[in-house]
């Protein structure tokens, strides 16, 4: 009898947003029970930022860099213009480590680029942090595939530790780099899981498409769009076909039919506003493929909004 392979799971690393005061997880004892979930279901590694508030310092008063592998960011031109110099992000990566108990991460992410900076400080500034021994990897977040050559080839003539990082650019360049595909917002914002109806009303049910969120500048103008709303209504048709939720058919098809591939160290990360989500997000990425069928119909939304689709939150 034959037996069929299963397929590798994909790494799934926990997006760290929602620790600190103010959030979904603002507390000693709610903290430690997302991180026993984390350990129940097998993830390792959480992903956090300078500009995710006091998500930093939350995690090493809490230990999770003792039980926990630990990535973070520089800001980045998008989000603090002009903080991505030579001297800057030495400082930046410094207060990360000490914020983290004086221990370093394991890979520290560029958030975005900065436009204003020349990419040779930005990259010495990483070189010297690196040296500091403020992080073992370094990462690029929100780059394209002519910024993530450039940078590349900076690192290899400089002996800059190089990049450790989706579509049709920028993969194949990343496979040729050997640099891993780290996804994040497999939801694409919340996107995935929201009506038309949700979208275009704003309403407190909208998440970050809500009149008033915080984040609603970033999404709405690159989802609100009339090709979304039929797309969404296509996508909980599949959901219903295959039997799951419009959350779960998201992660399922990014961790098992997209390009992202385990064997070559891919990643997933995914993000959690209650313990709940945690758990069954974990589960999910256990669960295997959506199916021929369902496949088949996905490949007909991409094709109906791929030429509306942003490459990232950043590259539009």
């Amino acid at each position: 009898m034959t037996r069929t392979a299963l397929p590798v799971p994909v790494k799934a690393i926990f997006g760290g947003q929602s620790i600190g005061i103010g959030k979904a997880f603002p507390d000693t004892q709610s903290i430690e029970r997302v991180y026993q979930l984390l350990e129940e279901g097998g993830c390792d590694t959480i992903d956090t930022s300078r500009l995710y508030g006091d998500s930093e310092e939350w995690l090493g008063k809490t230990g999770a860099p003792k039980r926990f592998t630990i990535h973070s960011k520089t800001p980045g031109g998008t989000f603090v213009p002009g903080t991505s110099t030579s001297e800057t992000i030495p400082m930046h990566a410094k207060e990360t480590f000490e914020r983290l108990g004086g221990n370093p991460v394991d890979i520290y992410y560029m958030h975005a680029p900065d436009p204003g900076v020349p990419l040779e400080d930005t990259l010495k500034g990483i070189h010297l942090a690196h040296k500091a021994g403020y992080f073992r990897r370094f990462g690029l977040s929100n780059y394209t595939a002519p910024d993530i050559e450039r940078v590349y080839t900076l690192c290899q003539q400089n002996g800059y530790p190089p990049p450790q990082r989706l579509e049709s650019a920028v993969l194949p360049t990343l496979r040729r780099l050997r640099i891993p595909l780290y996804v994040y917002s497999p939801m694409a914002g919340g996107l995935l899981t929201k009506t038309p109806a949700q979208l275009q009303e704003g309403g407190a049910d909208a998440g970050r498409f809500a009149q008033g969120h915080m984040l609603q500048f970033m999404y709405a103008p690159l989802y609100n769009k009339p090709v979304y709303y039929e797309a969404l209504r296509m996508w909980e048709e599949v959901a219903r076909e295959v039997g799951c939720s419009r959350a779960e058919l998201a992660y399922r098809w990014v961790a098992f039919d997209s390009m992202v591939d385990a064997e070559k160290g891919d990643a997933i990360v995914f993000g959690a506003s209650k313990h709940a989500h945690i758990e069954e997000t974990l589960k999910w990425l256990k669960r295997g493929s959506v199916g021929e069928q369902a496949k088949a119909k996905l490949e007909e939304i991409w094709k109906l909004v791929e030429n509306e689709a942003p490459l990232d939150n950043y590259n539009q």
